[in-house]
């Protein structure tokens, strides 16, 4: 039943410092997790879920989880199986087991009959937050940095100083070839880990289901 499914899904609403890019630099992405969090703390779930949603056009997983669990819980949303389960297989491409588990808890509590509207709403997601999509995002978003320092996102850094705010707001000095280095590896790890959606595994639970009663 769907119901056991919410109360069978635990997974918290958090984010880690040790999932940070580096220990003396927050990216965009982190930066709305943490004020999604923190938000949804204060008690404002529907600032919250929009702050999760632009981490996640970054490709933040644990963005993408969390949408999907507000959607299996109701929590600043509407209550929507087919969006809970897109988000969580969205936020799984990379692997993650309690994301991949929490994604096929809500895929058993799909009906036959939203088979084709989920594939639908999965699509729509992959093809605004999709992995592919985030590495553009994270593209254009160090070009930006690199132009705003040096007026070239080609230009040298030489020996120019950089000053940068970790999540706890403590300013860091750093080399500028160390910097441009940070944000070249914001793009870089993510690359190496891209993934994409696929329906399978729908597929697979419509033919199981197709020949209940």
């Amino acid at each position: 039943m769907r119901q056991s499914c919410v109360f069978g899904l635990f997974l918290t609403i958090c984010w880690s410092a040790s999932q940070a890019a580096s220990p003396q630099f927050i990216t965009p992405d982190e930066a709305d997790l943490i004020r999604g969090v923190h938000t949804l703390k204060d008690g404002f779930p529907n600032d919250a879920f929009d702050k999760f949603r632009r981490s996640a056009r970054y490709g933040n997983k644990e963005a993408q989880k969390n949408i999907g669990i507000m959607y299996v819980q109701g929590i600043g949303v509407t209550q929507n199986w087919s969006h809970a389960y897109c988000w969580l297989k969205l936020a799984s491409t990379t692997g993650n087991p309690a994301y991949i588990a929490a994604r096929e808890e809500v895929r058993k509590s799909l009906r036959a009959d939203e088979m084709d509207s989920t594939r639908e709403v999965c699509l729509e997601i992959v093809e605004e937050y999709g992995d592919i999509q985030a590495l553009r995002h994270r593209e254009r978003w160090i070009r930006r940095q690199k132009r705003e320092v040096t007026g070239s996102r080609l230009g040298t850094m030489g020996s120019l100083r950089i000053k940068i705010a970790d999540a706890t707001g403590y300013e860091w000095e750093l080399a500028g070839d160390a910097y441009f280095g940070i944000l070249n590896t914001y793009v870089s790890s993510f690359e190496a880990k891209v993934g994409n959606v696929t329906f399978g595994d729908l597929e697979l639970l419509e033919d199981e289901q197709g020949g209940e009663e």
